[in-house]
């Protein structure tokens, strides 16, 4: 939630400099962007933090693993794609 809320916030401070200093060109961009902000804000906090707990996603489900010990034996040991 964290990270949500910083980026939303960082977004939304570049959007009202647009709002008040854009002049008559952008007021009507950067309220509808507002918008579009605060509607972004609410889904990622509460509908999709409500789907993924509806689905039983935990925190430990999103983290990666520590990295597996290299086989010597196997033939993609150490292959880049």
């Amino acid at each position: 939630i964290s990270r949500t809320i910083i980026t939303h916030g960082s977004t939304q401070t570049m959007v009202l400099s647009m709002l008040i200093f854009g002049g008559p060109t952008l007021h009507y961009f950067a309220i509808a962007l507002t918008i579009g902000i605060l509607f972004g804000i609410y889904s990622s906090i509460f509908v999709a933090a409500g789907i993924a707990m509806w689905l039983g996603v935990k925190r430990e489900d999103l983290v990666k693993l520590g990295a597996k010990e290299l086989d010597r034996d196997d033939p993609n040991a150490g292959a880049v794609v």
